[in-house]
């Protein structure tokens, strides 16, 4: 059937609905036994399910259809259930069939209320629609090939004035002075500066006309503000030859204001070089390639130094230098917006801001790290180069206005405050005070000086080695090693390669790879080239030369080095043998193998057996007062206890009482007691190779002297046929226990045999204390808790107990119930209840 048209709607209707009802009377004919009918007649029930397979996909088609009108469900892909059979028509019409046929008479009256006029759209939207930027439009995302042309080749080599890298001092080289108030070449100074301390006079050519300069009245005063014409309205020159020069020279002649930017480049060169210069007035816009006019530009300065034209600029401090750099260009009445803005004290002093304020101008600043020496230069850079100025003078009414009203509503205030003294009227110019600030910073501004850029060994300046480092948090570097030796001498060298090639430092060699050279200094070519993800192109070609520098900065350092290693006092010497340096009465001496490399105590007074003198706390000085024995009266740590009468003071009174407690304390460890055996009382004493045996007492108690710790290994083994020596008794072995036998006659043992088992005992015990006396204790076969190795006892692994076999369960035996997870393990501990 033909789709409806306008004309023929009404009758389809008329149809559809004269059919809608023929199937609804014809459906409630049907008898409520259909089942049964079905049952009994196979043609019958052929019949309904065709019928309702055709009605089923019908009705499936216009659900998918009536999907579509929802634009929502079509972008998310979303689609309705079908209905397959019977079941799902029973249990889904209502979701299904109902719901959607609602929607579409809800739409339907909706649009017909619109289309009638009876439904408006509300004045303002609450949640108005916004639709999705595309990715393309996204600001702040600069293309990579607009930021670093890297197919570019070097503009600067086809400039006839090459750039000069040297350290050599600059000077302008202007062969004629327009608008000279003194002669060119001729130092002025004021008659009231004439003094001998006067320091000599700079190099600005323009100096005197700057500091003199007669501004316009017009810049004083209240003018409205005069709307810049928009893009498209506004003349756009591009000038690349000198004709298209000298034409914009003329039309500059006669302008009252210009504004004026750079755009210039310095990642490909060292010094870096102007690419464009921007140029505006009330009616054109100029952007001259600076790439292609550099010597030409000269003749600026007619009309850069005219004091009758206003050269207004934002921000100025290096466009004043670029200008003296390239093109020997200075600037008299020069007025900063960027001063204005922060006399007038805005929260924000950028041009963005300032676009944004008065001319409701957002410019797109991805394009400021842009690469300006394509050419042709895109439209979109061009647009960005081009607002820079096209609004400037227009934000400069809008300001120049500003700093007038609040300097007068400042003074007003002032003569209307009760504490003014003064009645009298305002002076004309009070107005006058924040402009002439403004065109007073902006002197200074013009007064800037170029000077060329020296490389800085102390390494404090702005791009010195230190400064460096403090900027990237690389303190390490800041201590004398060689890691820093390496690092300084690195950064030279990238500084020299890139005057010599005219590239940045950055170019040359990024900072990071710098830190990484100095703090993992490379041997060999292999771990140089290591360091690079992507080597740069100057270091494939000068990859030796680096290598070299950083093994020169090694060899260098440690050649530096080695005499003050050599210079170094030597720890003190051990003492050459412990004896020395105890008493001689009688005591026996340490053997030098086991004598400590630094002994602590290191003199004692052989009279009282004190120590006085030691490596820790030095030596001490002998006080009338009593000392306890072993007790030390100086130390290096703490000085002497007792200083003379004249010198102390209250406060170091009781100071000298706190150290002289402290050596008080100070004692040396008693030892064991020596025990002469019979040997030693015979006179003859075996030597023995036990090194705590050997250790010497001290005959004034008796107590062996301490002696060091001597690890296993360096432990001398005792001989096959030990020689009896005087040992100290420290234990004996233990005697097992004697079992006691009954008499044969059971009836005990009689006296006789008690005393003779009492007698041979006592005889045993004596024989085993004669065998251990005379046979000496080897110390190094026990073990000794400072030897890294198990005991016999922890070497054994502990058996565990057998339990007895029985019954698996007996009545009674209950094991504990088990604990909740919930319940605490260690709960109630402060006895907040019971």
């Amino acid at each position: 059937m033909d789709p409806p048209t306008s004309s023929t709607f009404d009758a389809f209707y008329a149809a559809a609905q004269s059919s809608a009802l023929k199937t609804v009377r014809n459906s409630a004919a049907l008898p409520a036994d259909l089942a049964f009918h079905r049952s009994i007649n196979p043609e019958l029930s052929k019949n309904i399910d065709a019928f309702s397979e055709k009605v089923l996909n019908l009705t499936n088609r216009l659900l998918a259809l009536a999907h579509t009108t929802d634009s929502a469900n079509v972008r998310a892909g979303k689609g309705k259930a079908r209905l397959e059979n019977q079941d799902d028509f029973v249990d889904s019409f209502g979701g299904l069939v109902v719901d959607v046929v609602d929607q579409l008479f809800e739409r339907t009256d909706s649009c017909l209320d619109e289309h009638l006029g009876r439904k408006k759209a509300p004045a303002i939207e609450i949640n108005p629609r916004v639709e999705p930027k595309s990715k393309s439009t996204t600001r702040g995302q600069l293309d990579p090939g607009l930021q670093h042309a890297y197919a570019l080749k070097k503009p600067q080599l086809r400039f006839s004035r090459k750039p000069d890298n040297s350290e050599q001092p600059w000077y302008p080289t202007l062969s004629h002075k327009f608008n000279a108030q003194i002669p060119l070449g001729h130092a002025y100074r004021d008659s009231d500066a004439m003094h001998y301390d006067n320091p000599p006079p700079t190099t600005h050519p323009y100096q005197y006309e700057i500091t003199h300069t007669t501004y316009p009245s017009r810049m004083f005063t209240t003018l409205s503000p005069i709307e810049p014409k928009p893009f498209d309205d506004t003349p756009l020159n591009w000038v690349a030859t000198p004709a298209d020069f000298n034409a914009m020279l003329e039309k500059l002649r006669n302008a009252q204001e210009i504004a004026v930017d750079l755009e210039h480049h310095n990642y490909r060169t060292y010094g870096g070089f102007v690419c464009l210069m921007q140029l505006s007035t009330r009616e054109e816009d100029w952007i001259v390639d600076t790439l292609m006019l550099r010597e030409e530009l000269t003749e600026l300065n007619e009309v850069f130094t005219d004091p009758k034209i206003v050269k207004v600029f934002h921000g100025a401090e290096s466009d004043i230098i670029w200008l003296q750099q390239d093109f020997n260009l200075y600037i008299v009445n020069l007025f900063d917006t960027y001063h204005a803005s922060k006399i007038l004290e805005f929260p924000r002093h950028g041009l963005a801001n300032l676009l944004e304020m008065y001319c409701d101008f957002t410019p797109d600043k991805q394009y400021q790290l842009a690469d300006w020496r394509i050419r042709p230069l895109p439209e979109a850079m061009l647009n960005y180069a081009r607002s820079d100025t096209h609004f400037l003078l227009f934000v400069y009414d809008n300001l120049r206005n500003a700093l007038l009203d609040r300097a007068l509503s400042r003074a007003q205030s002032r003569a209307q405050s009760p504490h003014s003294r003064s009645a009298s009227p305002l002076p004309a110019d009070v107005s006058h005070a924040l402009v002439k600030e403004v065109l007073s910073r902006s002197q200074e501004t013009a007064l800037r000086t170029y000077t060329k850029e020296v490389y800085d060994f102390d390494g404090t300046g702005p791009g010195g080695w230190e400064t460096m480092a403090r900027k990237w948090n690389k303190l390490d570097l800041l201590v004398d090693g060689v890691e820093q030796e390496v690092f300084k001498a690195v950064h030279y060298w990238r500084d020299r390669v890139a005057r010599e090639d005219d590239e940045s430092t950055r170019y040359v060699l990024p900072n990071h790879h710098i830190f990484q050279l100095a703090e993992h200094p490379p041997a060999d070519m292999a771990a140089l080239l290591a360091i690079f993800r992507s080597v740069p192109p100057v270091i494939r070609r000068r990859a030796k030369e680096l290598l070299e520098v950083v093994r020169g900065a090694v060899g260098a350092y440690k050649k530096r080095d080695a005499p003050s290693t050599s210079s170094k006092k030597p720890p003190p010497a051990a003492p050459e043998s412990v004896p020395a340096l105890l008493s001689s009465d009688g005591m026996s001496s340490i053997p030098t193998s086991v004598t400590p490399s630094l002994d602590i105590w290191a003199q004692r007074d052989t009279k009282s057996n004190i120590a006085v003198s030691s490596s820790l706390l030095g030596t001490s000085s002998k006080s009338a007062t009593k000392k306890p024995s072993y007790a030390a009266s100086q130390s290096s740590l703490l000085g002497s206890a007792f200083a003379s009468s004249s010198k102390s003071t209250s406060g170091s009174e009781h100071y000298t009482e706190v150290i002289k407690r402290i050596h008080d304390s100070l004692v040396i460890a008693p030892t064991a007691p020596q025990v002469a055996s019979a040997s030693t009382a015979s006179g003859q004493a075996a030597p023995s190779t036990n090194a705590v045996a050997d250790a010497p007492t001290d005959t004034f108690t008796g107590m062996q002297v301490e002696v060091p710790f001597v690890p296993l290994a360096q432990r001398k083994k005792p001989a096959s046929d030990p020689v009896e020596d005087t040992i100290v008794v420290v234990g004996q072995a233990r005697q097992k226990k004697r079992k006691r036998t009954k008499a044969a006659d059971g009836a005990g043992e009689d006296a006789g045999s008690a005393k003779a088992a009492t007698a041979g005992k006592a005889s045993g015990d004596k024989a085993a204390v004669d065998e251990a006396e005379a046979t000496p204790f080897d110390f190094d076969a026990v073990p000794n808790i400072l030897d890294d190795r198990p005991t016999q006892d922890d070497a054994k692994p502990r058996k565990r107990k057998k339990q007895a076999k029985g019954p698996a369960f007996t009545y009674g035996d209950f094991p504990a119930p088990p604990k909740a997870h919930s319940e605490l393990k260690s709960g109630n501990q402060s006895h907040t209840f019971k």
